[in-house]
């Protein structure tokens, strides 16, 4: 009974927000840590922070359910400002269903023709569902905007399945013919309705006229995608397969149409697992283009529940990409979404929206390592302290540190490579949204400062 009371007290303690121990929880546990900055070691460029309005999500931004137009503003600033959520990514869906239904884009192609050669009666609305609004409006508060146009899959009639959905491989690279034994083949190629045409060039040149149409708006993609997720077959909705040597096939001549325009950057997933090592792409960048935890109902935490939707452990996913993988961006699936599940960083719900935490994760690296930027190296001497630094086109230097323990810790940070004279803090945790607490002097290369425990703590050097 006595063992059991005494379990009953540490809870109510815990409940009321201390411990019985409190006064000695740190008690033979070293407090202090020591962070050293290179600013001479420099790693990958940096090209920001994002979120996605694809499967038509971005009318609920703008109107569908009833948000304001004065609210519409304020939830893209609230995202896209350098001085609030910091994002610098958008990702579109360029459409493949030509009579779209809720929950997908309307391709620009409406009819498509009975071979490769045309023609082809392309259409725009100059709307692309709410994506061309979405891209105008997020210009506005950050016109660096990085816009990254992803296509789930071919129109229908230039696939081996005959639908946008259903997966399926391109027709003409290997294997879409349902005789051709070389690489992987989709498990619907035996059945092909392919009749050996080959789409590859009709499906390149409909990319690019997805991204003259965007131009005619004066919105300029930055880079162009042609797969997603193509080792998946989610049979509901718009995919496309492709293997290594399926994907070659078709870049041979998606490249001379439109390399010149675009950056070679690899792109990934986080759902599986985080990375823990540099990937291979050859010295190109990588960029995380899509995740959330979509399992869950809505979590605007911070450090509450322990959930992988809070924003400390988003925090933490972010740094691991960073400093292990070298990964140059990082993408929320949605940006706001008319929903109680936790798949968008801001929920809607008519006319009112509420934040989730995850934004001032991002917040925390975004709003101070701004798209150009040099991750350079940063070391913490105790592992649970997680420091990364990026130095800024102009010479100012954000350093963000993630305090996973359960106390607090004195810092002192030894800086090379950089004149700054003042660090300013900005803390992040369950009272505080990136939020200005602390301005220290640096001298002689160093200064001294606190961290609050289970938070974030974006120094901004200048």
């Amino acid at each position: 009974m006595k063992a059991m009371l005494w379990i009953l007290t540490l809870v109510e303690a815990a409940v009321a927000g201390g411990s019985p121990a409190d006064s000695n929880y740190t008690q033979g546990i070293n407090t202090t840590v020591s962070v050293v900055v290179n600013g001479f070691v420099k790693y990958q460029q940096m090209i920001g922070g994002g979120c996605s309005g694809a499967f038509g999500v971005a009318c609920d931004q703008f109107g569908r359910y009833g948000l304001s137009p004065a609210n519409q503003d304020i939830v893209t600033e609230t995202l896209f400002s350098e001085n609030i959520g910091g994002l610098s990514v958008l990702r579109n869906d360029i459409g493949s269903n030509g009579s779209s239904t809720d929950g997908s884009i309307f391709s620009i192609l409406g009819t498509c023709p009975s071979t490769p050669d045309g023609p082809f009666d392309y259409t725009w609305d100059g709307n692309d569902t709410c994506q061309v609004q979405l891209s105008k409006t997020a210009l506005k508060y950050n016109p660096d905007l990085f816009i990254y146009a992803d296509a789930w899959s071919a129109p229908g009639c230039m696939k081996n399945v005959g639908t946008d959905d259903d997966g399926g491989l391109i027709c003409g690279v290997r294997g879409s013919y349902g005789n051709d034994n070389e690489g992987s083949q989709s498990e619907s190629s035996a059945s092909s309705q392919c009749n050996n045409t080959d789409w590859r060039q009709a499906y390149a040149d409909y990319l690019v006229q997805y991204v003259k149409y965007y131009q005619q708006e004066g919105v300029n993609v930055s880079m162009l995608g042609a797969y997603n997720e193509p080792d998946f077959n989610p049979v509901t909705y718009a995919s496309m397969e492709s293997d290594g040597y399926q994907a070659k096939d078709f870049l041979e001549v998606l490249y001379p149409t439109a390399k010149a325009a675009f950056p070679d950057i690899k792109t990934w997933h986080n759902y599986q697992s985080n990375p823990e090592r540099p990937f291979n792409t050859a010295g190109q960048p990588n960029i995380m283009t899509e995740w959330a935890d979509g399992t869950g109902s809505w979590n605007a935490y911070w450090d509450v529940t322990g959930q992988l939707a809070e924003g400390f452990q988003w925090a933490l996913y972010m740094h691991n990409a960073f400093v292990n993988s070298d990964t140059s961006g990082y993408t929320h699936w949605w940006c706001s979404q008319q929903t109680t599940g936790d798949n968008a960083l801001v929920r809607l719900q008519n006319d009112e929206y509420f934040v989730a935490a995850r934004l001032w994760a991002f917040a925390g690296y975004f709003r101070f390592a701004r798209p150009g930027s040099i991750r350079v190296d940063a070391q913490s001497s105790v592992e649970n302290v997680y420091v990364s630094a990026f130095v800024n086109t102009n010479g100012s230097v954000a350093m963000p540190v993630v305090n996973a323990a359960h106390f607090a810790y004195d810092m002192t940070v030894n800086l090379s490579g950089t004149n700054a004279t003042t660090a300013k803090a900005y803390l992040t945790d369950n009272e505080h949204n990136v939020t200005m607490v602390e301005t220290y002097p640096v001298r002689g290369g160093s200064f001294s400062a606190n961290v609050e425990p289970r938070a974030m703590k974006t120094f901004f050097l200048q």
